[in-house]
C-alpha cells in the first residue's frame, strides 16, 4: 500500500510516510506542523487511512481515539480517556492503535504533560499523531519523542496555476489580479476554494482581472479605498474630503474602512519607504482610535488630513 497525498508539492512527505509504512515494526510518534490551511489534517487523515488499509482493517473506530479541539482536553479528561484507551491491547498483532491530536496548539500544557507516561509505557501498542501550527506548540518532552515533519510552503502563484488546471479551465489571471488575490487569501485551502468559484463563475471568460475578483470576493469600496490612499499620499485634502464622504455614505463601519485600507494598500505596488510608513502609521493610529472608542466620521477625517 503506497501513500499518496492530494496535496501538491509535498513529495518529500510522501517519501517519509512510505518509508514509515514500509517498516511497520518501527513506526514513530508523528508531529506535523504548518500554517493554517496548509493541509495538516489532510495528511493526518490520509496517513491513517493508508495505514489501516495496509493492514486490511476497515472498521477503525476501535483503533483510533480523537482528542480534537472541540472536546474537553483538560487534564482530568485526558488522563481518564487516554488511560482507558491505551490499556486495551491491540486486536491484531503488529498493528498500532492511534491517538490523534489535531490543533495541538490548544492542548493545555498540563494535559501535554499527562501524555508523557502513556507514550512511553504503551509504546508497544499505541502511537500518537500531533498536528499544530508551530513546532513550539508541543512541550519539549513530547516533541522529542516524535518524528517532526514541517509542511513545505508552496508559492501562491504555483498554487493558483495548479488549481486552474485542476478545474480543467483555461482562464488566465492578469498580472495585477495575482497580487490582488494574494491580499484576500491566507492559506492554500482558501486559494483552492476561490479558484474553484472563479473558474465556475467566469467559465466563459478567458482573462480574469482585478475587477472580476473584487466583484465576487472583495469590497464594493475597492476603487474608493485605492483613490483615498493615493490622495492621502499626495496630501490632496480636497479630494480626500470628497472621497471619504462618498465611501462613508455607503454605511461602511469604522473597522471595515480601516481593514479595506490595510488590504488594498498592497495594491499600490512597491512604495518608497517614507510613503509606506505614512500609510502604516495612519492605519495604526486608526486602530488606536478605534480602541479608544473614537469611531465617528470626524475622527477618521481628522486623522486623514492632520499629517
Amino acid at each position: 500500500m503506497v501513500f499518496k497525498t492530494k496535496l501538491i508539492g509535498q513529495n518529500y512527505i510522501e517519501d517519509i510516510f512510505n518509508k514509515i509504512l514500509d517498516d511497520s515494526n518501527d513506526i514513530p510518534h508523528i508531529f506535523i506542523s504548518g500554517c493554517n490551511g496548509s493541509g495538516k489534517t489532510t495528511l493526518l487523515k490520509e496517513f491513517i487511512e493508508t495505514y489501516f488499509a495496509k493492514h486490511s482493517i476497515k472498521n477503525k473506530s476501535e483503533w483510533i481515539m480523537n482528542l480534537s479541539s472541540e472536546k474537553d482536553r483538560g487534564i482530568h479528561c485526558v488522563r481518564q480517556n487516554v488511560t482507558e484507551f491505551v490499556h486495551h491491547t491491540s486486536a491484531k498483532q503488529g498493528v498500532y492503535r492511534w491517538i490523534l491530536i489535531d490543533d495541538a496548539d490548544s492542548l493545555p500544557m498540563i494535559s501535554q504533560q499527562a501524555l508523557r507516561r502513556p507514550m512511553e509505557t504503551h509504546s508497544h501498542t499505541t502511537r500518537f499523531f500531533f498536528c499544530s501550527r508551530y513546532s513550539s506548540d508541543l512541550i519539549p518532552p513530547i516533541r522529542s519523542r516524535c518524528l517532526h515533519i514541517e509542511i513545505e510552503s508552496i508559492s501562491p502563484f504555483d498554487l493558483i496555476d495548479h488549481f486552474l488546471k485542476e478545474n480543467n479551465k483555461k482562464q488566465i489571471l492578469t498580472p495585477d489580479s495575482y497580487s490582488f488575490l494574494m491580499t484576500l487569501v491566507k492559506s492554500p485551502s482558501q486559494i483552492k476554494s476561490i479558484i474553484q468559484v472563479l473558474s465556475n463563475y467566469y467559465k466563459n471568460k478567458e482573462f480574469i482581472n482585478v475587477q472580476d475578483i473584487n466583484f465576487l470576493f472583495g469590497s464594493p469600496n475597492y476603487t474608493f479605498s485605492i483613490e483615498i490612499l493615493r490622495a492621502y499620499l499626495k496630501k490632496d485634502d480636497e479630494k480626500l474630503f470628497n472621497l471619504f464622504f462618498k465611501i462613508w455614505s455607503t454605511g461602511i463601519s469604522y473597522e471595515d474602512f480601516l481593514q479595506d485600507l490595510n488590504i488594498y494598500s498592497k495594491q499600490l505596488g512597491i512604495l518608497q519607504p517614507k510613503m509606506d510608513q505614512m500609510i502604516q502609521y495612519f492605519i495604526m493610529k486608526g486602530w488606536i482610535q478605534f480602541a479608544q472608542g473614537k469611531t465617528q466620521s470626524f475622527d477618521i477625517l481628522r486623522l486623514l488630513i492632520q499629517q
